[in-house]
């Protein structure tokens, strides 16, 4: 909405006020300690209901305004993000401290290095692709300015967006109540066991007041049980069926009908996947979880193509429009030539003037054959000059790196070598670069590349334990940075403040962040530990898990439960049953029979100007998400039909459910954050 000449032209004060900035760190404290508290306890890192907190808060004293608003919460949201991506790799050294030849403790001074260095890096890493992404819906970031926008505006919007939080409050408080009462999870439509908690508790409840009603139950039990048992050999898994969240919902509304129908797509991939070689282990029933299914080849190798084919496309269509673009030139340039030449001859013709116009033909001449020449300086100076903070901002990460890990190494245990560091770098970008592609197109984050590219690296070279998790939780931290500021730039485009004042408020978030979240996790650290039933850190755990199957891999050592926490040992057996069976028809060309498909199924979607990036989210999300998706999808595709003859009548209305499903989402935000505060207060207080 609007370029950068067009925001330079608003006037008016800054909305970076004293109180937004106040007000703003003030609620990051807050959700630091609730992000790193719940993400230590569940893997899950939840932050929502900022904008509704800000416009409380904002409209104690003074007149609200959206522009401050925003301020406040991409400060609240950029604290989080550091604190994060720390307690998603750092816990893993303790935790794996038995199993390893090395150990590193954690120190404060560690955490507040990664924190500080990564996300400070991290903020202006993407900054000269930008207005690339910023053309993207960012699908995820509509209920954070719509929120902020429709409670400063017109009383209609206001009363609309209240009224529809207030519903979602209602019913996902219905929701989280329900589960809690039922010890059930109704997260997710229809429930996922055998027979539900909630039906065994109904049952068991009538046999003391209603006996009759007891035993029909009790027959219609049976029934549901013989039913399932016949229909499918093992129950659903917790990943399928549909997920009972409005929010998920509208995420297909705001990426559009077409996007939510490849995820949708996507999602019935991986269902397939699920029924054809999955559901064929009754012994193992829904203890098949995601890290499992997603690492079949049927799934991880098909992803792997369609990604690989989508950059193919995308690279060799570049350098087909850069060909195009030059043969055009040259077409202008022998056009120009040619009516130099003409004018030329002309000119030659007339004695009287052909003396004084010669030469200026002779230096027009000149200058048109030099053109190809200048272009292709001119290029590469616009190149250098667009990409010059990036290549800055990745010579700063590799000298740093180069210095904290190979020269002075402050922290124990703690050594990379120069060359590793230099080669992870472009990958670095690379990761990066895919991640902001991925949200912003679609809304969901399908993972780091880093990972998966470290494989390679690691197999090349003498790295340890401690040092690989240091230097991936560094990465994590400044990709998760980078992707804050370009969200937060959306945002702010769309509500017109500008974005140095968006830079601005993201890099002091980040850096306040980096200061108390540190202290924040390395009191807890001190206080309770890590890897231990209180704080098992199972994002942490997984990290760990998968660098040191990379580190055993290198020594020609299958993973073994030596090196794997007491709580993996079950999905790493059911993975191995699942790898053993799905390979059996095609042992020998499992990874190219799936990798040739995804490249196919990729550039056909490419091809046909369908999102492959859309169909490979599907792929790797939970089909209950894909499903529910799809619902906001479809609601979508109606309001398109139903008015599409109509321009201003269809603006209008998708103005008005886009302010509604906004709503929804912030009310949805809003009881799952105090849902984790009241449940926050009651593990600490031991009730």
């Amino acid at each position: 909405m609007g370029n950068e000449s067009e925001e330079t032209k608003i006037g008016g004060a800054s909305p970076m006020t004293l109180r937004s900035v106040i007000f703003g760190s003030l609620v990051g404290i807050l959700y630091i300690f609730l992000a790193v508290y719940v993400s230590l306890k569940t893997g899950v890192v939840f932050v929502g209901g900022m904008a509704i907190i800000g416009y409380i808060l904002l409209s104690i004293r003074g007149r609200y305004k959206p522009k401050e608003n925003m301020v406040l919460s991409s400060i609240v949201d950029a604290t989080v993000c550091v604190s994060a991506g720390v307690v998603a790799g750092l816990p893993a050294l303790v935790i794996f401290a038995g199993r390893t030849a090395f150990f590193t403790p954690i120190t404060f001074e560690l955490i507040i290095t990664i924190s500080i260095f990564a996300g400070v890096l991290g903020v202006f890493l993407l900054l000269p692709f930008k207005e690339e992404f910023l053309k993207m819906p960012w699908p995820q970031v509509v209920p954070v300015y719509k929120t902020i926008e429709s409670l400063g505006a017109d009383i209609s919007s206001k009363n609309r967006l209240l009224k529809w939080m207030g519903g979602s409050i209602a019913y996902i408080g219905g929701v989280l109540g329900a589960g809690y009462a039922f010890r059930s999870d109704v997260t997710v439509l229809p429930p996922t066991e055998t027979l539900p908690n909630w039906w065994t508790r109904l049952v068991a409840f009538t046999k003391t007041w209603n006996p009759p009603l007891y035993t029909n139950l009790s027959y219609l039990q049976s029934y549901y049980q013989f039913v399932g048992q016949a229909m499918s050999p093992s129950p659903l898994p917790g990943f399928m069926g549909i997920s009972n969240s409005p929010l998920i919902a509208s995420i297909g509304y705001f990426v559009g009908w077409k996007r939510a129908s490849m995820v949708f797509l996507g999602g019935v991939y991986s269902v397939l996947v699920w029924a054809i070689f999955e559901n064929q282990f009754p012994e193992l029933g829904r203890f098949v979880d995601y890290g499992s299914h997603m690492n079949l080849p049927q799934i991880f190798y098909l992803a792997m193509g369609v990604l690989i084919a989508f950059l193919a496309f995308g690279f060799l269509k570049g350098i087909k429009d850069w060909w195009d673009n030059r043969r055009k030139i040259k077409t202008l340039e022998a056009h120009v030539r040619a009516q130099s030449e003409g004018q030329k001859n002309q000119q030659l013709l007339d004695t009287k003037k052909s003396s004084k116009v010669a030469p200026e033909m002779v230096s027009v001449e000149a200058r048109q054959l030099k053109i190809s020449g200048s272009l292709i300086r001119e290029w590469l100076r616009l190149a250098v000059t667009k990409y010059k903070s990036v290549l800055i901002v990745l010579a700063i990460f590799f000298v740093g790196c180069c210095l904290l890990f190979y020269v002075f190494e402050p922290f124990y245990n703690v050594k990379i070598n120069p060359l590793f560091t230099l080669l992870s770098t472009p990958a670095l970008l690379l990761s990066s670069w895919w991640s902001a592609l991925t949200l912003s197109e679609t809304g969901f984050l399908t993972g780091f590349l880093t990972d998966l590219l470290a494989v390679p690296a690691i197999l090349g070279f003498d790295i340890n334990f401690p040092s690989l998790i240091v230097f991936f939780t560094l990465m994590t931290v400044m990709q998760s940075s980078a992707l804050r500021v370009i969200g937060w730039f959306k945002v702010g485009r769309e509500l017109k403040v500008k974005d140095r004042t968006v830079l601005l408020s993201v890099l002091y978030g980040v850096i306040f962040g980096a200061v108390v979240g540190s202290a924040i996790v390395y009191l807890l650290y001190q206080t309770y530990g890590f890897g231990n039933s209180y704080f098992p850190a199972p994002t942490a755990t997984i990290t760990g898990i998968f660098f040191l199957s990379i580190l055993q891999f290198k020594q020609w050592v299958l993973p073994s439960s030596t090196i794997i926490p007491t709580q993996a040992l079950t999905t790493l057996q059911i993975y191995e049953q699942l790898y053993q069976y799905a390979f059996q028809p095609y042992v020998l060309h499992y990874r190219e029979i799936f990798f040739a498909a995804g490249l196919i199924v990729g550039l056909a979607l490419t091809k046909f100007d369908l999102s492959p990036i859309s169909f490979l989210v599907g792929v790797l999300i939970p089909p209950a998400y894909s499903f529910s998706i799809m619902l906001g999808g479809g609601l979508n595709y109606y309001v398109y039909r139903k008015n599409k003859d109509n321009l201003e009548k269809y603006q209008e209305k998708d103005s008005e459910y886009q302010v509604s499903l906004s709503g929804i989402s912030a009310g949805e935000g809003l009881t799952y954050l105090v849902w984790i505060m009241i449940t926050t207060l009651i593990m600490l207080l031991g009730i």
